[in-house]
């Protein structure tokens, strides 16, 4: 079942992105007596859109997974698709033949969403919509371009990956929803950014081709600390509700937990569900885990 619930349209010029490729599973995990977080149950959740691009999952709700879509028939945009894992539908939320919409993020408040959309000349802005469509969505920071990903860290403050111009390399900075202006406060970052419960930020820096570590950066204080070194070639990252991070690094799962880890723990090889690279990861908060596969 596919539901259309917003109508966007505006001209689109180029697409920064170039989706390929991609599928998601979803997995329940179970925490073992030695605190290691096996996944099982496997349920693919993309057959609505095989061959096609289904990325950047986030969890609305626990039932509820939005996701980026392309459609095999879509060669110059992407949409919102929010799925909704009892009742087995899918709902169009954006529907935009001209513009395309990535990264779904429940906003704080949970009245609005946000997703960085290409505009009509190419550019890459934060606009939020509301989830009850009462109005067709609006740009958050009117004077910020370059959005590639965000993470919401208040109300009042967003942590932004802002892609470099000309080869120059992609930073992390944080924007005030007041002041609309940017504090950079890394280079060379992953894409994947995630807030904790104690309001740090979580991302990757990229010192090499293959030192990548996995890094804080504490809105309070603005200071930053190492974590751990991600795996080689690793970028993505989720956050479960007990401290717990989770990684992918081709068919394997990983985690890492401070208190009782020294270093990433294979957890699992879902090469058996035919997996051959995990990209992106999202937990929800009563232990669901979106997988997207290539």
């Amino acid at each position: 079942m596919l539901k259309t619930l917003l109508l966007l349209a505006l001209p689109l010029s180029a697409i920064a992105q170039s989706p390929g490729k991609s599928d998601i599973l979803l997995f329940s995990l179970t925490k073992t007596a030695d605190s290691t977080w096996r996944p099982d149950a496997a349920r693919f959740l993309t057959a609505f859109n095989r061959g096609g691009y289904n990325n950047q999952p986030n969890f609305f709700g626990n039932y509820e997974l939005w996701l980026t879509a392309q459609f095999p028939k879509d060669t110059t945009q992407t949409d919102i698709i929010a799925l909704d894992l009892l009742l087995k539908t899918q709902t169009r939320v954006t529907a935009t033949p001209t513009t395309a919409e990535y990264s779904p993020t429940l906003m704080p408040g949970g009245k609005r969403f946000s997703a960085v959309r290409v505009e009509e000349d190419g550019n890459q802005r934060l606009w939020s919509f509301p989830l009850d469509r009462s109005d067709n969505g609006r740009p958050e920071f009117p004077g910020i371009y370059n959005v590639g990903y965000h993470c919401w860290l208040r109300d009042t403050l967003v942590a932004f990956f802002i892609v470099g111009d000309n080869d120059q390399p992609h930073t992390l900075q944080i924007v005030g929803a007041k002041s609309q202006k940017m504090q950079r406060i890394a280079s060379n970052i992953g894409r994947c950014l995630l807030k904790k419960p104690d309001g740090k930020l979580l991302f990757v820096q990229k010192l090499t081709e293959q030192t990548w570590y996995l890094k804080t950066w504490d809105p309070k204080s603005n200071a930053q600390e190492i974590v751990l070194k991600m795996p080689v070639g690793s970028e993505d990252f989720s956050l479960l509700p007990d401290g717990t991070l989770l990684t992918g690094s081709n068919s394997k799962l990983f985690q890492f937990k401070a208190s009782r880890n020294a270093d990433w723990k294979e957890v699992a090889d879902l090469s058996k569900y035919g997996v051959k690279k995990i990209t992106r990861l999202a937990a929800s908060k009563d232990g669901k885990l979106a997988v997207v596969i290539q």
